[in-house]
């Protein structure tokens, strides 16, 4: 048995994170600065505020990620085939 399966077995999900802490692990890399997270244990969803610090992740601050997503993709497509270095 594995020792990370024990204790969701005795206490539960969320005791086992309240106790040792989240296991977070990267879902989406926003932009070079803003990433969204995941717990592996209870899947609690999280994200970076501003200074860099995970806060747990809000129907806005989902909105906000997706529009900074989508502003990076067409910021490095318009780079990549619109304003190339001439050679």
């Amino acid at each position: 048995m594995k020792m990370s399966t024990l204790p969701h077995k005795i206490f539960g999900r969320d005791y086992f994170c309240s106790l040792f802490g989240h296991q977070f692990v990267i879902t989406k890399k926003v932009n070079a600065h803003f990433n969204e997270y995941e717990c592996s244990v209870c899947h609690l969803k999280a994200t970076n505020d501003p200074k860099g610090q995970k806060i747990t992740m809000t129907t806005r601050l989902k909105e906000i990620n997706e529009t900074l997503f989508y502003l990076n993709l067409k910021r490095q497509f318009l780079t990549k085939f619109y304003f190339q270095k001439k050679e």
